[in-house]
């Protein structure tokens, strides 16, 4: 039982390319974690943004059309333009409607409340982690051959 010696692992030195390749890999992997890191919230706010903005259409959209239903006459927004204002009783819709006619704008108030999958929510949120998986990838792989190109140009002994 004496004669037992302790593990010890074989010391292996890396030569000076794979030390390149290892060390610019390792640089790309933290570039892409914080490619992730950062596109990942990005992309939820976007979605969330969006689907924010259908909701609050909808709602600009139904108080216009309870005050057209009622039977208030909007005016136009400038006399030389054929815009109409729909900033009226409390209605406050910007510049969303701007361009509709009554009619239009009373069809997206009949629509259903949109969901998070119905508006561009999800849309913007598939893009957008899209986007960050391609730029995580991209990075990893460039930062690795970059380390691999400059290994190549090193001497090993």
């Amino acid at each position: 039982m004496n004669d037992l010696k302790p593990y010890q692992k074989p010391s292996v030195t890396l030569t000076a390319g794979a030390r390149f390749i290892r060390g610019f890999t390792r640089i790309g992997a933290v570039i892409a974690v914080l490619t992730a890191v950062i596109g990942v919230p990005a992309s939820i706010v976007a979605g969330i943004n969006s689907y924010n903005s259908a909701v609050d259409k909808h709602e600009a959209a139904r108080c216009i059309a309870r005050l057209a239903r009622s039977g208030v006459t909007f005016k136009r927004k400038y006399d030389y333009s054929s815009d109409l204002d729909y900033d009226v009783g409390g209605c406050s819709s910007g510049y969303r409607f701007s361009y509709n006619s009554v009619a239009q704008v009373i069809a997206i108030a009949d629509a259903p409340v949109p969901t998070f999958v119905t508006s561009d929510g999800v849309s913007n949120l598939g893009i957008g982690l899209m986007i960050t998986g391609i730029i995580a990838v991209v990075a990893y792989l460039g930062f690795w051959c970059i380390g691999w190109l400059c290994a190549g140009f090193t001497r090993d002994a």
